[in-house]
């Protein structure tokens, strides 16, 4: 008897389902050889976690969680093992909250039971996982996005949390001022050229391709996109998933497309030199190209496309305009109450001398907000936008982003910090909340 095969049954074995000779042949072959013996005991612990990932009261305990988690409207859940079992923290308002802490052998039925909904394989502990679970609860879709990384203490689990009911919010809803409103729209109706969204991971960059999107959709053109994952599914845009295990890159997808005569063309990420450089020349040929890269501002894209290896005459020749993005989070309007922000915030943001002059508000933390004083977030937006002379400079390898930022500025170019400054005056966030997002840049 060869180990393959005795390898290929030791389900079958635990499960008592083989005749008894064959059983008997195993037997005798494990005890004499130590490999098998070692992957006997790895199938005995898949199996005990099979058993238990099917087992009623586990099944209504993770359900929990998931319910839990859902209730709380939280974007992202993270269970981190630990030598004592694993804490469960929930991504809420962009920021990680504990949640729940698990015991060991919670902790491995938890993992047991999300490995076989997101249908992947029990064995394998030693290497990176990705999967989805489709859940329905309280008469709403849902997709899980599970990624699951091995570390030192055990199986680092991470699950992006997606609503399949809530609506995509469209241009109009998500908080552009009216002036930026109206650049947004004419970057998106002109016939060709390239508009990147860009900002820090979790910015709502997606969320902002997708309403460019719903901008453009019409029967009249053609849209197709290319992204990892697809998030939403969008009537009337055919929408390609990327498959790095079968070559499916951004580029191959992005060059196919192109024989495909598409008008519009989006790009989930520009992360690297050749899908950058393809989508640049689309824009150059005729296409508008809708694209997202992790750039925490919208000057600095000329430059970092160049460093991407664009020639900077087809940036300034492709490029129409960037529209940079974070989230910050909105004062609670149920504990509202005026206050007085920190010294080192209202300097960051240029607004000490508006502290006689106009009411500041915050939350001070109630049921409704989990108590933190903070409940749902709101896009801040800087956008640039690329015309004739600025094009000329970036065309003649002039990327700085500070000779980029002089410029628009020149021309009306509205800073992040400054959207931060009205939205502050509004009430909607608060002076620390945005520097807090803002401070890094």
């Amino acid at each position: 008897m060869k180990c393959e095969e005795v390898r290929d049954e030791m389900i079958a074995y635990l499960k008592d389902e083989m005749d008894v000779q064959r059983k008997i042949e195993i037997s005798e072959h494990v005890v004499r050889c130590q490999g098998c013996q070692r992957e006997l005991d790895v199938a005995r612990r898949v199996f005990s976690q099979t058993q238990a990932a099917e087992d009623s009261s586990i099944i209504r305990f993770v359900n929990t969680i998931f319910k839990d988690a859902i209730d709380a409207g939280a974007t992202d859940m993270h269970i981190d093992p630990t030598h004592e079992g694993a804490e469960v923290r929930l991504r809420i308002d962009g920021v990680l909250h504990s949640a729940k802490q698990l015991s060991v052998e919670q902790r491995d039925v938890v993992l047991a039971r999300i490995k076989l909904m997101a249908a992947l394989p029990f064995t394998e502990s030693g290497a990176p996982l990705d999967g989805r679970i489709p859940i329905r609860m309280d008469g709403r879709d849902y997709d899980f996005r599970v990624s699951i990384m091995p570390v030192v203490t055990g199986e680092k689990i991470e699950i992006r949390i997606l609503d399949r009911g809530v609506p995509l919010l469209g241009l109009d809803n998500l908080g552009f001022y009216p002036e930026q409103l109206e650049l947004v729209k004419n970057l998106l109706h002109q016939p060709a050229g390239m508009v990147v969204s860009t900002g820090p991971a979790g910015s709502g960059k997606t969320t902002l391709l997708y309403s460019m999107i719903l901008e453009l959709t019409d029967p009249s053109i053609s849209i197709v996109t290319v992204e990892d994952p697809v998030e939403y599914l969008l009537p009337g845009v055919q929408q390609t998933q990327v498959n790095w295990r079968t070559g499916l890159t951004f580029a191959v997808a992005i060059r196919t497309y192109l024989r495909q005569d598409p008008d519009v063309i989006m790009v989930g990420e520009l992360r690297d030199a050749e899908s950058t450089i393809l989508a640049a020349h689309a824009a150059m040929t005729g296409h508008l190209v809708l694209g997202n890269m992790l750039i925490s501002d919208a000057v600095s894209i000329p430059h970092n496309m160049v460093a991407y290896g664009v020639d900077p005459w087809i940036v300034g020749r492709s490029l129409a305009g960037v529209i940079a993005c974070v989230l910050v989070r909105k004062v609670c309007q149920d504990c509202k109450e005026e206050y007085t922000p920190s010294d080192e915030a209202l300097e960051f943001l240029g607004l000490k001398d508006q502290v006689n002059k106009t009411k500041f508000y915050r939350g001070t933390g109630c049921d409704k907000c989990r108590n933190v004083g903070y409940q749902g977030r709101a896009q801040l937006h800087e956008i640039l936008a690329i015309d004739r002379e600025l094009s000329k400079m970036i065309s003649n390898g002039q990327t700085d982003p500070d000779a980029v930022l002089k410029h628009a500025v020149g021309k009306g170019f509205i800073p992040m910090e400054e959207v931060a400054r009205r939205k502050i005056l509004d009430g909607i966030t608060t002076a620390e909340e945005a520097y807090r997002v803002l401070s890094w840049r």
